[in-house]
């Protein structure tokens, strides 16, 4: 095991959350399909985002897919490369970053989208503003997908309003158990 791995380990707390990010396995290659060139997810997802963004286009929304499944290697290139680039500590970049092993992406469950109107809003909180957001916050769910990361999200990661996971089957609602188990804990803590 590398250094590097023994300090990240040293940070895992007791419900198994490293730096706020629950683990996640890399999905094998054979669960993946490729939506177009340089982006895959899991084949589960492929249908239910075809038609989700079929409907947003019936709409008038144009959902553009940003980021997809994301390899282990991948993921540790983003946290480790971006977090030296914008001179941050671990604990700052995995507010914005899951260290690898750590992120949603690895799944192939988790998709980035942005408004294709809109694209200086891509990976920003102003996507928040765009159309193609609000039609989101209505209709995803019916597709079955999930804003991973909400305003003040328990797990202390920064608000993400491009990033959906999928949850339209048994095997990802057991992927995302110990999250929606963590947010489901905490709505009924504030309703006392």
């Amino acid at each position: 095991m590398s250094v590097r791995q023994n300090q990240l380990n040293s940070l895992i707390s007791e419900d198994g959350l490293l730096l706020g990010h629950f683990p996640y396995a890399e999905a094998p290659k054979s669960d993946l399909i490729s939506v177009y060139p340089g982006l895959e997810v899991h084949y589960d997802t492929f249908e239910a985002l075809k038609k989700m963004r079929a409907a947003a286009a019936a709409d008038g929304i144009s959902l553009v897919f940003l980021s997809g499944f994301r390899s282990l290697d991948l993921q540790g290139q983003i946290f480790y490369e971006n977090k030296s680039i914008r001179n941050q500590i671990a604990i700052e970049r995995a507010k914005v970053s899951a260290p690898p092993g750590y992120s949603e992406h690895s799944t192939g469950y988790a998709i980035d989208l942005g408004d294709g109107t809109m694209r200086g809003t891509d990976f920003e909180v102003t996507f928040e503003d765009t159309p193609a957001f609000k039609w989101l916050k209505k209709y995803a769910a019916k597709y079955h997908f999930v804003l991973s990361f909400p305003k003040g999200n328990s797990q202390g990661v920064s608000y993400e309003p491009w990033h959906w996971r999928f949850e339209g089957t048994v095997d990802a609602l057991r992927e995302f158990e110990p999250a929606n188990n963590r947010q489901r804990m905490e709505r009924n803590s504030r309703s006392y």
